[in-house]
């Protein structure tokens, strides 16, 4: 189960601080608290905004070189589109793009 237990381990392990994140939460709505219905959360909003501009509202979504992916989300076919994204690929792009390094 999720709770305030299990983030606050998660951050520990991870060693992040728990406060800094409970903080970022808190700094992102624009109310006193959550619950009212002219508080908005500017994260959430921002979040909207690039789903709508890309086209990403449906999961999962894949966004490259601002621009959205389409295609089997699956290992091999996003990492030869990354791959094709390059004007230089890194050295271990250019076997699964079948070209020689410069």
């Amino acid at each position: 189960m999720v709770n305030e237990d299990c983030s606050k381990r998660a951050h520990q392990k991870l060693g992040l601080s728990y406060k800094d994140t409970e903080n970022c939460v808190k700094e992102s709505f624009t109310g006193p608290d959550w619950v009212s219905a002219d508080t908005y959360n500017t994260i959430i909003d921002d979040e909207i905004k690039y789903w709508k501009f890309y086209g990403t509202n449906i999961y999962p979504s894949i966004v490259i070189n601002k621009k959205t992916y389409r295609g089997q989300i699956e290992p091999l076919s996003v990492y030869n589109a990354l791959c094709a994204g390059f004007k230089d690929p890194p050295q271990q792009c250019l076997k699964t793009l079948h070209r020689e390094p410069k």
